[in-house]
């Protein structure tokens, strides 16, 4: 299998034309347990002013209560319709596991207490459940017995193997009946509650009956006018309120950014969320890995009129998944990989997909990081209904002893698309063992390897030319730019170039040695991630070194310009936390003068954040033409779609005023141009700003 950062890619097609329109709405309605209709085999009692009840006698069924005197029966009116987890606050006797079950009705209305079909055997809750404030009360938890604890009954299995199902309440139905069964004369019951399944309840949520203030942390961090517009929430048995460990990009529609996290979520399998581009609105309008739905998404979303994604695990098979989905938390798996050969790691269709798709038409291309014939994965196409799953080509094997062969292994980089033709990177296998880049058109012939990274030295791990690249390729005026996450001549990884038909290869940055100790240096290290090209910059993220050793964003200035380093996420304290986050690796967004991405650790919950930083902008030139005595015409180059404030003055003497005369956004090219009325004097002055 892939690693864990290659666990995940979902599929989802937003099914809304508006994603602002679309909120997620939470629900909670708690109830007293002695609020109920009891049967006479039930007893109150009084523990420090919690009132409860229990049963007075063991059962030996187990498949329902045995008669009416064991059920108790409550009346809920929701306050609206929606998905319900069912939670209960219990207390688990000295006797535990011989005092931790009870019956669970089988959806709404009255049962008969004689029928197993119509109850759920919830067990085994001795060990599990949450008790302090702030703990999210989603999987089983670890509270152990004898305390006062919540537990989601939606998360246990039952006596067969099954999982209590979720309570729909559907328009007009708002009142509905509820009952629940007594086993062991141990449980004390205290409170029952009902919340909406894409809902984060906490303890101290379900103790005061009230929903969660929505999740949104918008903080500046240290860099040059960087802002942290989402601080991902700490991690307790696994799960969150809001995800955590972003390991993709972020892509936007509608006027909003939209990514995914790899891991936490309400089931621990990652979320995939929206915010605001000034982190307002943050929200997470799906938690990955109920059922066989998909999880641990390492990919970003793809838009187009939607999103498309895949997924490291989940699906049929726990093998990985291509899914769709909507903003009202649906998802729907449209292509489960097959399930892999226990020894060999082999099968039909690849597993593990980990880079972003390619959409063209009606149909999508990715690539998988294992699986296929000899198990070091493929390239595929599906359509996006689903149907039509082609496996283009599988990678071949390596060999044993030098970890070489032809075409590369294990790409998860994700694919590029220009005309037929896809291109991609694999992080393994060539002439080098150390990844190549390659081509292959879209109906699977002319498969291609442009460029085999070269050996590492052993000692060192340094190359002439890169190795190991991880990431995907960027494409303009035929040629490909893209990063190795290792060697280079500082063992570090590097950014290179290559031609669409492999000729000029050509390596444009070195980065540069870490600190054996200290893991830092200038520039960043390891990048891990694709490159986004904006003018005549590209911009990437480097997942180690800089000055805090937590990794870098960077800009690398075409045709010989400068690397500039625009930001070094802060040193991570022993626990993984710090201010702006860290560990960056995913590729970067570039909207308006901004940049947009996230860092997969770090931040105050040492979960990762998402981030936003200024473009390094490309200084501006003018030309002057004075077209009559009193109006002269203004050219101006600068970094494209930039806005650039014009200022005026008439002497260059101290002490120099400068005024504002025009504020301007460049065209795609960079380019704009002032007209400018003045009186008839002998000299004016001018200077450009981007702001």
């Amino acid at each position: 299998m892939a690693s864990k950062r290659s666990l995940l890619c979902l599929l989802v097609i937003l099914l809304v034309s508006s994603v602002r329109s679309v909120s997620l709405a939470a629900a909670l309605v708690t109830m007293e347990a002695e609020s109920g209709i009891l049967g006479a085999g039930f007893t109150n009692g009084s523990d420090g002013g919690i009132e409860y009840i229990s049963i007075s006698t063991d059962s030996v069924n187990s498949g329902n209560p045995g008669n009416v005197d064991r059920v108790a029966t409550y009346t809920v009116l929701f306050p609206e319709s929606g998905t319900y987890n069912l939670f209960a606050r219990i207390r688990v006797g000295s006797d535990a596991f011989n005092d931790d079950s009870l019956f669970v009705g089988n959806g709404f209305g009255a049962k008969s207490p004689t029928s197993n079909d119509d109850w759920l055997f919830v067990n085994n809750l001795a060990a599990g459940g949450y008790t302090a404030p702030g703990e999210i009360v989603a999987g089983v938890g670890a509270a152990g017995s004898q305390v006062w604890k919540w537990v989601n009954l939606s998360q246990f299995t039952n006596g067969v193997g099954e999982t209590p199902r979720t309570f729909s309440v559907t328009p007009g139905n708002l009142e509905q009946t509820f009952q629940i069964g007594a086993r062991e004369d141990g449980l004390a019951i205290d409170r029952l509650a009902f919340g909406t399944v894409e809902t984060a309840f906490a303890v101290s949520n379900l103790d005061a009956g009230t929903l969660p203030p929505s999740v949104s942390l918008t903080n500046a961090f240290p860099g040059p006018e960087g802002t942290a517009l989402h601080r991902f929430s700490p991690i307790s048995s696994g799960v969150n309120a809001d995800g955590a460990n972003p390991a993709a990009g972020l892509s936007s529609a509608g006027g909003l950014l939209f990514g995914t996290t790899l891991n936490g979520g309400l089931h621990g399998k990652g979320t995939a969320f929206f915010v605001s581009d000034d982190g307002s609105n943050f929200m997470v309008f799906h938690a990955f890995g109920s059922a066989a739905d998909a999880g641990h998404p390492e990919a970003g979303l793809i838009p187009a009129g939607g999103f498309f994604g895949t997924s490291l695990t989940g699906g049929a098979n726990g093998t990985g998944a291509v899914f769709v989905g909507g903003t009202n938390g649906t998802v729907a798996v449209l292509h489960s990989f097959a399930a892999l050969d226990a020894h060999r790691g082999t099968n039909a269709s690849g597993a593990s997909p980990s880079g972003s798709l390619v959409l063209m038409g009606q149909a999508l291309y990715g690539a998988t990081a294992a699986g296929g014939a000899h198990g070091n994965g493929v390239i595929f196409s599906l359509n996006t209904n689903g149907t039509g799953f082609v496996v283009l080509h599988h990678f071949s094997p390596l060999d044993v002893q030098t970890g070489t062969n032809v075409d590369g292994a294990v790409p998860r980089g994700g694919l590029v698309l220009s005309g037929d033709t896809l291109y991609g990177t694999a992080s393994l296998g060539g002439a080098g063992g150390n990844g190549v880049v390659f081509s292959i058109r879209t109906n699977g012939t002319g498969f291609t390897t442009l460029h085999s990274f070269g050996a590492m030295d052993v000692a060192s791990g340094a190359n002439a030319d890169g190795a190991l690249p991880c990431g995907g390729l960027v494409l303009s005026d035929n040629t490909l730019y893209g990063t190795a996450s290792h060697g280079g001549h500082g063992g570090a990884g590097t950014v290179f170039s290559v031609g669409l038909d492999g000729s000029g290869f050509e390596v444009l940055y070195h980065f540069s040695k870490m600190d054996t100790a200290r893991r830092t240096n200038a520039d960043g290290a390891l990048p891990a991630a694709g490159l986004v090209l904006s003018g005549n910059v590209l911009y990437g993220t480097a997942a180690a070194g800089g000055a805090g050793g937590a990794g870098t964003v960077f800009g690398l200035r075409l045709g010989g310009g400068p690397f500039t380093t625009l930001h070094s996420f802060s040193a991570a304290a022993t626990d993984g936390t710090n201010a702006d986050g860290a560990c960056p690796v995913a590729p970067l967004l570039r909207l308006g003068d901004s940049l947009y991405g996230t860092a997969f650790t770090g931040g105050p919950g040492a979960a990762g954040t998402v981030f936003r930083l200024p473009l390094m902008m490309t200084p501006a030139t003018a030309g002057i033409f004075r077209d009559t005595e009193n109006t002269v015409v203004i050219h101006f180059r600068g970094a494209p779609d930039s806005t650039n404030v014009i200022q005026a003055t008439t002497s260059l003497s101290p002490p120099v005023v400068w005024q504002d005369i025009s504020t301007n956004i460049a065209d795609p090219g960079g380019a704009w141009r002032i007209t400018n009325s003045i009186l008839p004097i002998p000299t004016q002055f001018y200077r450009s700003y981007a702001r």
